[in-house]
């Protein structure tokens, strides 16, 4: 089933056209016809099913309103050289993540301070691809000493990759009613040791083998890790 992005879906019944963007690459790229069914996403929680209508219209059948997951995990990771932030927008937003950040560390690439509109195409693609529900919020950069005093003024537990870390175990993350974790991803040549010391001092290094990942691995491997294990963890009473 072909799915399209849609900033605001409408009531069931309703008949409406999607943005330009949306509706070339539905009907022209993916040759959509008319009472094919689909599905329509808006990135804050609310999907549909739909159909298409004759003049390239959508048809809302029903809807769907998910509320958030009570797990969160927000990414902050080094800028990697030549592709950017690009290669892991859409994979920490298939493995769920809630939030994404930039991080200007001492060794990282550095980019222009706001926020380009290509990120935001990236990750509409991967929750139409994913069927996430819910788009991550995109941050402007911080440094680490910045990411980490944000971590701790929200109740972020904040975790780091590490060759020497600890391997965690479900009851490490134990929780009441609900779990923010944060996820530290250095640049290619690692946090220098300033940066180290901070983390050390507020987080947790922990370890996802013996071997060194690709930045955008890293980003991936750990939001999927971290994730899968507090699903399992115990819900304190």
């Amino acid at each position: 089933m072909h799915t399209a992005f849609v900033k605001s879906i409408p009531e069931p019944g309703t008949v409406f056209e999607l943005e330009k963007r949306e509706r070339d690459h539905l009907f022209k790229t993916l040759r959509c016809r008319c009472g094919e069914k689909l599905r329509l996403c808006d990135g804050n929680g609310t999907v549909a099913e739909a159909e298409a209508t004759a003049e390239r219209g959508i048809k809302v059948l029903s809807r769907q309103v998910f509320m958030p997951d009570n797990i969160e995990l927000h990414i902050f990771a080094a800028l990697p050289k030549n592709s950017k932030l690009d290669a892991l927008l859409k994979p920490v937003t298939e493995a769920g993540a809630s939030s994404i950040t930039p991080l200007k560390c001492r060794y990282s690439v550095s980019e222009k301070d706001g926020i380009p509109e290509r990120w935001f195409t990236l990750l509409e693609e991967a929750c139409k691809q994913s069927g996430n529900p819910f788009m991550p919020q995109i941050n402007n950069a911080l440094t680490v000493d910045e990411a980490v005093k944000y971590c701790l003024e929200n109740d972020i537990k904040i975790f780091f990759g590490s060759q020497h870390g600890v391997l965690l175990l479900p009851e490490d993350l134990s929780y009441t009613n609900k779990l923010k974790m944060a996820w530290m991803v250095g640049p290619e040549g690692g946090f220098d040791e300033k940066e180290i010391e901070i983390l050390t001092g507020s987080g947790k290094g922990i370890t996802l083998g013996k071997y060194i990942f690709r930045l955008e691995n890293a980003a991936l491997a750990g939001a999927a890790y971290l994730l899968t294990l507090a699903r399992t963890a115990e819900i304190k009473p």
